[in-house]
């Protein structure tokens, strides 16, 4: 199989909010309320593009604002360098976010857990919270994406039809990814929702045999969403919030909700900071409602705190899962444990199928 390398909003309506929310915070978690933090510095990494862009504005340019404190970023996420960085005793990284099946993993020996320097959770809805480390902070929603030009129409009206490449024939789009990954491609070989773990990890090598020349993996969540851009593609296995960024710079995309698949991502304070104050405060920051809500006014992915109550622009409402429930047909959802239990073996089985 051949797999392409090419190199792939609304305004913040809340900062005020959020920026009360902060000051206004319980100060019993060893002074998070958004107390002087000058003279502390972190660095805070995401998968990159889209999200971090969100992320600088939503949260760590009122953070640094209220508190004092610096902030930089990095990109994108890796598992691997985390754990090399803590083992030297030297991480250069503080605040990460990741899927939470790698959190897991590292709970407790990479990652700080949150009762052990005071962060709280209690904003964030239970079904998110899947280990003693992680603070959710974004609900993930892996669909079916089409090009509105090619199909007219007559456009994709289930997940499965991503494998029918004779009545849609051209370029499948899909992140490089296991976790997501594997999920996505298991639902459009037919897997339903309710049925999706234990993952079938040689179904999955299957249907990216199948597929063959007809699949394009991008390396960088970025680069899907230029790829979209593009145009030159049908569908795509496309995380919605980076489609809707496309969609907004003019790409022609649609989206079909039937079997989509929801994840969320976690913030993981990584072990040996030399801003271990920073990273508390900056994460009970994160895990309020109107922070959350000012992230997804920036970029259409839901927040893990019910309370939020985003504003977000109208052209963001076809591609909240909130807003389309009816549309889904069966959503799944990721199973945290099944990935703290086997992620080394499915990233390996995803590197084995998707290398060739």
């Amino acid at each position: 199989m051949s797999i392409k390398g090419k190199v792939i909003l609304a305004a913040l309506s809340t900062v005020s909010l959020v920026l009360a929310a902060a000051c206004g915070s319980s100060a019993g978690a060893g002074g998070q309320s958004g107390g002087d933090l000058s003279g502390e510095k972190i660095v805070f990494v995401n998968y990159g593009g889209d999200t971090l862009t969100a992320a600088q504005k939503a949260w760590l340019d009122p953070f640094a604002k209220n508190t004092g404190a610096q902030t930089a970023t990095d990109s994108p996420s890796d598992p691997a360098k985390i754990k090399a960085m803590v083992q030297a005793g030297n991480p250069t990284w503080d605040v990460v976010w990741l899927d939470t099946g790698s959190g897991a993993q590292g709970c407790g020996t990479l990652y700080e857990k949150r009762s052990d320097f005071g962060v709280s959770v209690k904003d964030v809805d239970p079904r998110y919270v899947s280990d003693q480390c992680g603070v959710p902070v974004s609900v993930e929603n892996v669909a079916l994406v089409y090009n509105t030009k090619k199909f007219g129409g007559n456009p994709p009206a289930k997940i499965t039809d991503f494998m029918d490449t004779q009545k849609y024939p051209g370029q499948r789009l899909m992140y490089n990814y296991a976790s997501g990954g594997l999920e996505s491609l298991l639902l459009a070989s037919g897997v339903a929702p309710d049925q999706l773990y234990p993952l079938d990890l040689q179904r999955a090598a299957a249907t990216v045999k199948t597929l063959g020349r007809n699949l394009t993996l991008d390396a960088t969540l970025a680069q899907e969403t230029q790829e979209l851009e593009a145009g030159d593609f049908a569908m795509c296995l496309c995380y919605l919030g980076r489609a809707a960024i496309a969609a907004q710079n003019g790409a022609p995309v649609g989206v079909t909700w039937n079997h989509s698949f929801a994840a969320w991502a976690a913030l993981y304070a990584v072990k040996g900071s030399r801003s271990p104050k920073a990273q508390a405060a900056l994460l009970n920051y994160i895990a309020t409602p109107p922070a959350q809500a000012a992230f997804t006014e920036n970029i259409p992915y839901g927040p893990t705190t019910p309370a939020s109550k985003p504003n977000v622009p109208a052209s963001f409402h076809q591609w909240l899962p909130q807003e389309n429930v009816s549309k889904m047909d069966g959503e799944a959802l990721s199973d945290s444990t099944w990935w703290a239990q086997n992620a080394d073996k499915a990233f390996a089985a995803w590197t084995a199928m998707t290398s060739g």
